[in-house]
Formats: C-alpha cells, sequence, structure tokens
C-alpha cells in the first residue's frame, strides 16, 4: 500500500460556491484532472451528506479507477468533544459503508484512514479507535464481509500542542506494531490563536521531534502538512510561494491540496505547485530545533493575541460579510475560541478570518508586525529568519495587499504605523496594483470581498 501524496480537500477558501452535490465528481477529477491519490470528505464543521464517501466509492469503481491501490477516500470527523457526539459517530459509520460498498462491489478497501482534528488528549483518539473496530466487528459478523481496519490519524492544529506531537504520537502509538503511522499538523487554526509567526515556528519544532521519534522507535513517521494559499495559512498551495515553503517545512509526506489552487488559478500554475510539492516531499525534516525556538514561539503568540484581541471587534463585524463556498455549518455556531483572561472570545473560523483581514487592507500576517520591530530593534530579527528562511518573501508578497488608508478605518494606529514602519526596516516597497486598491477602497460588501479574493487567487 502506497501512502498519498496529495490530499485534496474540501476547503472554502476559494472564491467558487461547491455546493455538497458538486463535491462527488469533484472527488473524480481530483484524481483524474488534478492527480490527487487521496480525497478527505469533511463533515467537521460541515453540512456534507452522510452518504457522500459511498458515492464517490460507487463513482470511482464505475469510472474504473484504482480505489484503495492508488486512490483512498479519507473522512475527517467532527471531534466529539467539541460538536455533537452523534455527527462524529455518523461520520464513522459513513467511513465503514463507503469500505462495506468498495469490499463487497471491487473487493478492495476505499478508506484506509480517518482523520480526528483538534487532538488535544489521547482519549478522543481511543474513543474513535474503539468506535471504528467495533463498527467492523458488527459488519462482519452480520453481513460476512472485512471491511478492514481503518486507523485514526490525529490531527493536531495548536502550536502548544504542536510542540508536543512527539509525546502524543508515542501514547497514540504506544501499543500498535505500525511500521507506519500518518499524524496531520494543521497551520490555519494555529495561526489564528497564535499568529503566522508563532504558528510556523511550531510546525518546525513539531517536525523535527517526529523525526526523533522515528529515530528512536523505528516506525516512520509520515505527517501530513495542512496549509493553503495565504502565507497565514502556510502558504504550500500558493503558486508564487510553494517552490520556497516545501523546502522551509521539509519533512513532510503528505500535503492537502485545497480548493483555491485548484478553482482560482490556471491549471498551469496548479501544476507548478503540485510539482513543487512532490519534488521536495518525503524527504528528511531539518536539523533539531533547539528551546531557544520555543521560548521565541510563546512570546510570539503572547504579542500576537495582544493586537488580535484589540481588534477583535472589528474582525467579528467585517467577517459576517465573507461569504462560505461550502455547505458548512456558520462560524457564528461552530467557530473557534481565544481566552482572554478569563473571557473567552468568539472568533471566525481560519478561512474567515484570513478573508477578514484581507478584507481590511491588512494581511493578518502583519499582525505580528509589532513584535518584529521589537526583535529587530533588539537585533534578534535574524534568529527568526535563521529558522524560516522563506518568511522575508511572505511578506513582501503580503505587502502587495496591505493598505494603510483603508486599514487605518478598522484597526489601531499603531498596529497599522508598526506594518509601515517594518516594511521600511526590511526596505520592502512592494504595494497594491491600482485594481486591486481601487477594490479596497470600495465599500465592503459580499461581491466585493469575493472580488479582492479572485484577484488574490484565493478567499483566505
Amino acid at each position: 500500500m502506497l501512502v498519498p501524496r496529495l490530499m485534496c480537500t474540501q476547503h472554502p477558501d476559494t472564491t467558487v460556491k461547491i455546493t455538497a452535490n458538486e463535491e462527488v465528481d469533484e472527488a473524480i477529477v481530483a484524481y483524474t484532472a488534478y492527480g490527487c491519490d487521496e480525497v478527505m470528505v469533511d463533515y467537521e464543521g460541515k453540512t456534507t451528506p452522510y452518504g457522500q464517501p459511498k458515492e464517490i466509492v460507487a463513482k470511482a469503481i464505475k469510472g474504473g479507477i484504482p480505489l484503495g491501490e492508488k486512490f483512498y477516500v479519507t473522512v475527517r470527523l467532527p471531534n466529539p468533544k467539541l460538536e455533537e457526539f452523534d455527527r462524529a459517530m455518523l461520520s464513522l459509520e459513513a467511513a465503514i459503508v463507503a469500505n462495506y460498498f468498495s469490499r463487497k462491489y471491487a473487493d478492495v478497501q476505499a478508506v484506509r484512514w480517518v482523520v480526528l482534528p483538534m487532538v488535544e488528549d489521547l482519549d478522543t483518539v481511543m474513543l474513535v479507535r474503539r468506535m471504528l473496530r467495533r463498527k467492523a466487528e458488527i459488519y462482519k459478523s452480520e453481513t460476512g464481509v472485512d471491511v478492514g481496519e481503518v486507523e485514526v490519524i490525529p490531527l493536531i492544529e495548536d502550536a502548544f500542542v504542536q510542540v508536543k506531537a512527539k509525546a502524543i504520537i508515542g501514547e497514540v502509538f504506544k501499543e500498535e506494531e505500525l511500521k507506519d503511522v500518518r499524524v496531520f499538523l494543521g497551520k490555519s487554526d494555529s495561526a489564528v490563536k497564535h499568529g503566522h509567526l508563532a504558528s510556523a515556528l511550531a510546525i518546525l519544532y513539531a517536525m523535527s521531534k517526529l523525526k526523533e521519534f522515528e529515530a528512536e522507535t523505528g516506525t516512520r513517521v509520515r505527517p501530513i502538512l495542512g496549509m493553503g494559499s495565504p502565507p497565514f495559512r502556510g502558504g504550500l498551495n500558493n503558486p508564487r510561494l510553494a517552490h520556497l515553503e516545501v523546502v522551509q517545512y521539509s519533512g513532510y509526506y503528505t500535503a492537502t491540496v485545497q480548493s483555491a489552487v485548484r478553482y482560482d488559478t490556471s491549471l498551469d500554475e496548479y501544476m507548478r505547485v503540485k510539482e513543487s510539492i512532490l519534488n521536495a516531499c518525503c524527504g528528511g525534516a531539518r536539523s533539531p530545533m533547539g528551546d531557544d525556538l520555543l521560548s521565541l514561539m510563546q512570546e510570539a503568540s503572547m504579542k500576537y493575541k495582544l493586537q488580535m484581541l484589540k481588534h477583535a471587534d472589528k474582525v467579528v463585524e467585517v467577517a459576517r460579510l465573507v461569504p462560505s463556498t461550502r455547505d458548512r455549518v456558520s462560524w457564528k455556531e461552530y467557530g473557534r475560541s481565544v481566552l482572554d483572561g478569563d473571557r473567552v472570545v468568539h472568533m471566525p473560523r481560519a478561512i474567515v478570518y484570513t478573508s477578514t483581514w484581507y478584507a481590511m487592507g491588512f494581511p493578518p500576517t502583519l499582525v505580528d508586525a509589532p513584535y518584529l520591530l521589537e526583535l529587530a530593534k533588539a537585533d534578534k530579527l535574524d534568529s527568526v529568519l535563521k529558522y524560516l528562511p522563506t518568511y522575508r518573501r511572505e511578506l513582501e508578497y503580503d505587502y502587495e495587499f496591505f493598505d494603510p488608508q483603508t486599514a487605518q478605518r478598522y484597526l489601531s494606529s499603531e498596529l497599522v504605523g508598526a506594518a509601515v514602519e517594518l516594511a521600511d526596516y526590511l526596505g520592502i516597497d512592494a504595494k497594491p496594483s491600482s485594481t486591486y486598491l481601487a477594490l479596497l477602497r470600495m465599500p465592503r460588501s459580499e461581491p466585493n470581498i469575493i472580488a479582492l479574493g479572485k484577484y488574490r487567487k484565493f478567499l483566505g
């Protein structure tokens, strides 16, 4: 069995509306046109039909696609601690039903893995694993069809949990005799909570520690990187940045191929991203990361939160104008929470959050600008660039979407001024085009936000 390299997802980061009914055909096109060897059917905060995995299996069998050999269906379920328990169980049932169908009619196992998001403890992983095994036993005893073993992929999406990835994986798989394990590291939600700098450093640290785990146990770890098009969400799908990001985040085995890079870019641009991901994948992680990285990450997170919380009300106000381009539960019902002392601040999920900052004329990577200036004035900025060699290029890219005049309407003079000063300090003179600037200075509305996204080639 080959472990997939390109995981096609259902992220709502494109400006194009994709309905749940279209996602079955989309999954087939992911393999035939885009070369993805894995599709992730997503139920986390999303109203995906529970019959969708089976429908994809049926269409793949009918189309002669090598299901269970070169093409896999992977289900991302809701975390039962964060969403309704029954939705998590129905998602697992959807995975087992897809395997029942693929075993019965094609004698292959379509679903090898399910993804459990927002992993922060062992208990939830073990619950999902037990339920999968019990469901498989029932199907076998009652129907005579062996649906096969389905393994849980922990998706770790918080910077302070990611730095413990080695210990978490050790606990999850300590009683398993597995030669290969998959672990999913997500950049986006971590960036919402901790900022671009802290979340990027956490990914590097986690990859380094997973490499240590491999050396100590002999178990091969196959990391999946969950990253989108904007730098804030990792930049791995960005046609202008992918060739740099794959080096910065080396050590991954699988990368997500999200919606924007398939729908908002040309096929030629997509192929460049695909080639960059495949050419750099499956190598070793970068050299071990020291404790100085951890202290830098912790300080960056603290400084980012101070700025983000100051502007939380304005972010929420503008976020209400950002359209959803998938059939998802509203972020107002299932968003992200950030602690502000004893207060819980409810924020949009990552794509809406990212799109909101761009709509305010202030790319979210620049929320770190005051802290970066502090580092620069203390002659410590070089330590950041040592760990993140693509960072300066990411900032140059994002300054093409920064307009101080627009940003001043939404944000504090302190934050906007820091971004202006940082560009001057770094010698970055990138500015928005006249077309993008004109869009930014129009009144904000849903069509306007879509137009801004089309220009950038991603919604968020």
